[in-house]
């Protein structure tokens, strides 16, 4: 790996880029694995589990043990990844080291993103990307951390080929796909599972108050792991765009079978 330019970055970003990289480091024997393990998730499935619908998981039990899993999802609100993981990590043979990458701003930017960062994810939301033009230099080590992460085995990386959060009105409708997630895909070949959640909104207090109620309900769509074995070893950036986009038709495909059960839902409160 080469090393980070901590040039680009104000004094606190670096700290708080260090601070993060070693709660995320390491395995399922660290403090912030066992803080995410048997806090954060089970905290999670408090939140959701009267309200979510699960699909699809038995399309991922033939899974290597310990493969690098990168879950691919549309990106509606802030909680997507962190309840499609909670809802991976109920199968044993599923569960791996998380890692969320994140936008830099707040987070990393303020002493209060860094505390929420450490509470809420235990060091899982890592690494970040920075939006100004002098930080980009750092992206691309970051994008570089998690290609190198997805070489290991028992990691998981939940990323948003969308690259920022769908504010859309249909959302079944996704935004165009970076190729950053198609760079991953191709240069470390984890396997690729796909995923399409719907029923969350962006207010934590929204959701306290709809677990109770166990509605307004959720539907998550796991899909089968997707064969990106036609592209060449050697990749440019016009294959990562390409791969990127097929993850988007995938996630795009279990959209609309979400569409579907959500109907079928809808169908069966009709006396």
């Amino acid at each position: 790996m080469p090393a980070e330019p901590f040039e680009v970055l104000r004094p606190f970003e670096r700290f708080a880029f260090r601070v993060m990289r070693s709660l995320n480091a390491g395995g399922t024997s660290r403090p912030a694995w066992i803080w995410q393990r048997y806090v954060l998730i089970p905290f999670v499935r408090l939140f959701v589990n009267r309200r979510v619908q699960v699909h699809g998981l038995e399309r991922l039990r033939d899974l290597p043990k310990d493969c690098p899993l990168l879950l691919v999802s549309n990106h509606r609100t802030f909680f997507d990844q962190f309840v499609l993981c909670a809802q991976l990590m109920r199968v044993p043979a599923l569960r791996r080291h998380l890692t969320f990458p994140v936008r830099g701003n707040f987070f990393y930017e303020h002493p209060l993103g860094l505390l929420v960062g450490i509470m809420l994810s235990g060091g899982t939301m890592f690494p970040p990307f920075f939006r100004s033009a002098e930080k980009m230099p750092f992206n691309k080590a970051s994008l570089a951390l998690l290609i190198d992460k997805m070489k290991r085995p028992g990691q998981l990386v939940g990323f948003h080929p969308e690259g920022k959060r769908n504010q859309g009105d249909d959302p079944y409708t996704l935004l165009p796909a970076q190729p950053g997630v198609g760079e991953i895909a191709l240069k470390a070949r984890p396997m690729v599972v796909p995923a399409f959640i719907n029923g969350l909104t962006n207010s934590a207090g929204g959701e306290l108050r709809a677990s109770f109620s166990a509605q307004p309900k959720v539907i998550a769509v796991f899909g089968a792991p997707v064969d990106l074995g036609d592209f060449p070893a050697e990749t440019r950036l016009t294959h990562h765009k390409r791969c990127a986009d097929r993850l988007n038709a995938r996630i795009a495909e279990l959209g609309a079978e979400e569409r579907t059960l959500r109907a079928a839902l809808r169908s069966a409160k009709v006396p």
